[in-house]
C-alpha cells in the first residue's frame, strides 16, 4: 500500500487517533491522501475486495469515479471514516437491567 498519512479515527475522549501505516517514516515526508483505491480501502477496513465492492453496490460506501472516462474507482478518505463511524456499536452488559 502506498504511503499514507495517519488515517483519522475517533479516539478516546476528544483526542483523535491515527492509524500509522508506515511506522518509522516521518509524517512530514508522506503525501496526503484524499482518495484510496479499492484495494487500499479493503486493507484499511481489514476486509476483502469483494466486500468493498458489495459495500459500494449497496450504497453504504460512496465511490468517486476519476479519469478521463470516469472508469477508475476511488474511495474518499472521509467516506471511509464515515462508514467506520456508522458501524460503531456500543455493547451493553447482558446482566444490566
Amino acid at each position: 500500500m502506498p504511503s499514507v498519512i495517519g488515517f483519522p479515527i475517533q479516539g478516546a475522549g476528544n483526542c483523535p487517533g491515527t492509524i500509522d501505516v508506515e511506522p518509522g517514516v516521518p509524517v512530514e515526508s508522506r503525501p496526503v491522501r484524499l482518495l484510496y483505491t479499492v484495494a487500499d480501502t479493503a486493507e484499511l477496513l481489514s476486509i476483502g475486495l469483494s466486500s468493498v465492492y458489495d459495500l459500494i453496490n449497496a450504497g453504504d460506501l460512496p465511490k468517486v469515479m476519476v479519469g478521463t472516462r470516469g472508469k477508475t474507482t476511488r474511495i474518499a478518505a472521509t467516506d471511509i471514516q464515515a462508514y467506520i463511524d456508522n458501524q460503531r456499536v456500543v455493547a451493553e452488559s447482558s446482566w444490566a437491567m
